[in-house]
C-alpha cells in the first residue's frame, strides 16, 4: 500500500462512547497520513451505545478507515434476522438468537436503540452496515504483512481459509500465544488482557508477532479485574493512546 506515518489499531469499544471518543481524540488521525483498523465490537455492555452506532455509520467508507466485524455484531444480526424471519414467533424463546443477545449485553442497546424513537431506522441502517463488514483484513507495510480480526486465528491457514467461529468468537491465540510460529503480525481484540493477567494496555507476545488489543473497554472500578481502558496502538512505532479508565 502506499506509505503510511501510522498503522493504528482500537480494539473493542462496547457502547462506552466518550471512553472511546477520549482516546479517538488523542489519536489525531489523519487520512491523509494514517491507516486505521477497528477490531469490532461496537456495542453492547457500555451504557451509550447509540452514538457508537451513528459514529460508526458515519465514518464507514472514509478513506483509510477499515471497520472489522466482532461477536457482538454478528450475534445482533443473527437476533433481528431471525425476527424479520419468524414475524416475531418464538423469537423471544431462551434459546434464540435475541435471546442469546440480549444476554450478553444487548439489553443496554436494545434499550438506548429504543429511546431514541427511532429504533426501525437504527435497526435496519445497523444490519446493513453489517452485512458489509468483513471478518478480517491484511495490510501490508514495509514489507511486513500484517492480519486483523476479532477474536482468533488459525496462523497456518491462508485468510480466506479461515473458520468464521474462529474469527468471532474462539479465544486460542490469546490464551495460547506460542501456538503462533509465523512471520505474519496478528492483531486481536475480543479477549481482555486482563482477564489473562496483563495490565490494562495492549500487549506484544511472541517477539511481537502476536497484539492483543481488547484492554476491558467497559471494565469498572468494581470490577475484580480492574477498571478497563479503550486502547489504540500504532503498531509501526509501539506508541499507545489510551482512554482514561
Amino acid at each position: 500500500m502506499d506509505k503510511i506515518d501510522r498503522l493504528l489499531v482500537i480494539g473493542d469499544i462496547h457502547g462506552k462512547w466518550e471512553r472511546f471518543k477520549s482516546v479517538y481524540d488523542k489519536v489525531g488521525f489523519n487520512a491523509e497520513k494514517d491507516l486505521i483498523v477497528f477490531l469490532g465490537d461496537y456495542l453492547d455492555r457500555g451504557e451509550n451505545p447509540v452514538p457508537v452506532m451513528e459514529w460508526v455509520m458515519e465514518h464507514y467508507g472514509q478513506k483509510n478507515m477499515i471497520f472489522l466485524r466482532g461477536n457482538h455484531e454478528q450475534m445482533f444480526y443473527e437476533a433481528f434476522l431471525d425476527v424479520q424471519s419468524s414475524d416475531g414467533h418464538n423469537a423471544f424463546s431462551l434459546d434464540s438468537s435475541l435471546a442469546m443477545w440480549l444476554r450478553n449485553g444487548g439489553q443496554i442497546t436494545y434499550e438506548g436503540i429504543r429511546k431514541t424513537g427511532r429504533k426501525e431506522a437504527l435497526i435496519s441502517n445497523w444490519l446493513n452496515l453489517i452485512a458489509k463488514l468483513p471478518l478480517f483484513t491484511e495490510i501490508v507495510v514495509n514489507d511486513q504483512t500484517y492480519w486483523f480480526m476479532h477474536a482468533n486465528c488459525n496462523p497456518d491457514l491462508p485468510l480466506a481459509e479461515q473458520d468464521d467461529v474462529d474469527l468471532l468468537w474462539r479465544r486460542t491465540l490469546a490464551e495460547r500465544p506460542e501456538l503462533h510460529h509465523g512471520e505474519q503480525i496478528i492483531v486481536l481484540g475480543h479477549t481482555p488482557v486482563q482477564a489473562l493477567g496483563y495490565e490494562d494496555k495492549p500487549q506484544w507476545l511472541q517477539n511481537g508477532r502476536l497484539v492483543l488489543m481488547d484492554t476491558g473497554s467497559y471494565l469498572d472500578s468494581i470490577s475484580p479485574l480492574g477498571a478497563g481502558r479503550i486502547s489504540c496502538a500504532d503498531l509501526l512505532s509501539g506508541v499507545i493512546y489510551q482512554s482514561a479508565v
